[in-house]
This record gives structure tokens, sequence and C-alpha cells, in this order.
């Protein structure tokens, strides 16, 4: 447990989350015990689900900032601490790296257009996602995973439409014209 302590330690102020599952089966108690004697400062969990990487303990899985599995295997392999620099440098890479500096939360929501919300296409389909940014008739939303995708907005509901035309301050060209029409009007 000591190199965990210390990997955590030596990355977490770089953004790495570190997370232990313990998977023996101890009691609670047992798990208290260990995260005080060893003054543990990431959370240990009891167990955990999804796809089974090892047999082997401790194992330890590295997953990017997009949320792929990157590396797993023994903590102690240089392999796994070059999977933490490399998903670290993604961290660096999408602005992360600066906020210590700047005095803004690492790990606050990115900013969007439109926040996560519930949109509806004009056939009624509903789907879950944020509004990142909007090129012409072309926006770019994010759902809750991370995943990203481009979506013409003129399939979109008419609420829909007109609340991105809200929140990115455009106007339709019909829109355009009528005000540069009535702009001069003597």
């Amino acid at each position: 447990m000591p190199h965990l302590v210390q990997m955590d330690r030596k990355y977490s102020k770089k953004g790495m989350v570190l997370i232990g599952a313990e998977v023996q089966g101890s009691a609670p108690d047992a798990i208290e015990k260990a995260v005080d004697d060893h003054k543990l400062k990431f959370t240990v969990t009891k167990g955990v689900s999804g796809p089974s990487l090892s047999n082997g303990i401790p194992h330890m899985a590295v997953f990017g900032v997009d949320g792929n599995l990157v590396y797993h295997g023994h903590p102690s392999n240089p392999e796994t601490e070059k999977a933490i620099k490399t998903a670290l440098k993604d961290v660096k890479d999408g602005g992360l790296s600066d906020s210590a500096e700047s005095g803004t939360d690492p790990f606050a929501r990115p900013k969007y257009l439109v926040n996560e919300r519930t949109w509806t296409n004009a056939d009624g389909r509903k789907l879950v996602a944020a509004l990142i940014s909007l090129d012409g008739e072309e926006g770019k939303f994010r759902f809750t995973n991370g995943r990203e995708f481009d979506y013409d907005i003129s399939k979109l509901s008419t609420d829909d439409q007109e609340l991105i035309q809200s929140k990115s301050g455009s106007e339709t060209e019909e829109e355009e014209e009528e005000e540069e029409k009535n702009k001069f009007d003597f």
C-alpha cells in the first residue's frame, strides 16, 4: 500500500484521481483501519464492478481523461508510471495544468453554450447532452460520458432551436434582414 500512497501524493496535484478497491472480502472496519493506518487520502471502495482485468493483487487500471482504459497491470511495473504520465499529459492539454496558477477549480464543469439538458428533435426523439459550440447550423454536443457528436440543429424542435438562438446570440438571416431594414427607416 505504501507505493499507492506515494503515487497518490506524487500525481494527485497534477490531476490524477486514485481509487483503491478492496477485493479480498475484508470487513468494513478492517478496511477503515487500513485507511487510517496508512493515512490514505484517496477513496477506497469495497469491491469493484465491471470487467475483470486480472486475478492478481495488487493490480492497477489507468483511465484517460476520456474514460477509456489506457493501461492495466501491477502498480510497481515501470509501464504503470508511463501510462499515468501519458494520461496526465492529456489533462495538461485539456487546460487543467494551469488551473492552480489561475486559481480556478481544475475539476469544475466545463462551460457550455447550453448546459446539459434533454433535447427533442422534430420527430419527437429525445436525448440528453450539452451544447458545446455552434458553427452555422451544425451544433457540437457532448453526452454525459464525454462523447462528442455533431448534429444539424435545424432537425431539432422549434423550442430547442429558439433556445440555441437565444444562448448563442445568433439570429436567423430573416431576423438580420428585418433588423437592417428597420435600422434606417426614416
